[in-house]
């Protein structure tokens, strides 16, 4: 008579083994700055649908947390991944079936999106700045001079006007990183926010003078 410790023991082993099977691995991430935020990229073995991922900031930790349900990897080659600003450190763990992912920013997040890709099998993370955070760096650079532009005007620039700009580009990039399956509506609208500005800032608001 087969110990009924032993046969637990097996059906435990047969569930973990099925589980894993059907897991996604996490093979790497990369992350990229933006001046609006932080882009990560998540690649898998498998394409990751929506219900397999959540995410939260928390303010008083500054820790941006990512929880992809389902899936598993090498903590520590993950944790190795290159860092670039405002990312200063990232954690891994495993719980359960799940593995989170936790990124510790020098700057808040304000927002955050997820873009899926099956080919290759992706998930990009955009996560956005504040937006006086955003417009308070760009005041503090030096922006190079195009033919139609001066100095003057440039300094002249009104606030409205670079965020048309900022928020013009972001949803630009955003629609172009996401892949060919996720673009819809964000390339066109970003790229006719960039034009309407232009076009205020180099012919209308210049005949008003």
């Amino acid at each position: 008579m087969v110990n009924r410790n032993t046969t637990m023991r097996f059906i435990f082993i047969l569930s973990f083994t099925l589980l894993q099977g059907q897991s996604t691995w996490i093979q790497d991430i990369s992350v990229s700055t933006k001046k609006n935020g932080v882009f990560i990229k998540v690649r898998s073995d498998k394409p990751l649908d929506s219900n397999q991922v959540t995410g939260w900031f928390n303010e008083s930790s500054s820790w941006y947390y990512m929880t992809l349900h389902q899936t598993s990897g090498d903590t520590a080659q993950l944790e190795s991944a290159p860092l670039a600003y405002p990312v200063n450190r990232i954690e891994c763990m495993r719980a359960g079936e799940s593995l989170q992912i936790g990124f510790r920013l020098a700057i808040p997040v304000e927002q955050f999106e997820f873009y899926h890709s099956s080919d290759p099998p992706e998930l990009l993370a955009s996560l956005r700045f504040p937006l006086t955070d955003v417009l308070a760096s760009m005041a503090k650079e030096k922006q190079p001079l195009s033919p139609f532009q001066s100095s003057a005007s440039i300094q002249k620039r009104p606030l409205w006007v670079k965020a048309v700009y900022f928020f013009g580009a972001g949803l630009t990039g955003a629609g172009f990183l996401a892949g060919d399956t996720q673009k819809g509506w964000e390339v066109p609208v970003g790229m006719g926010m960039i034009a309407c500005a232009y076009v205020y800032q180099n012919f209308i608001a210049t005949k008003k003078k």
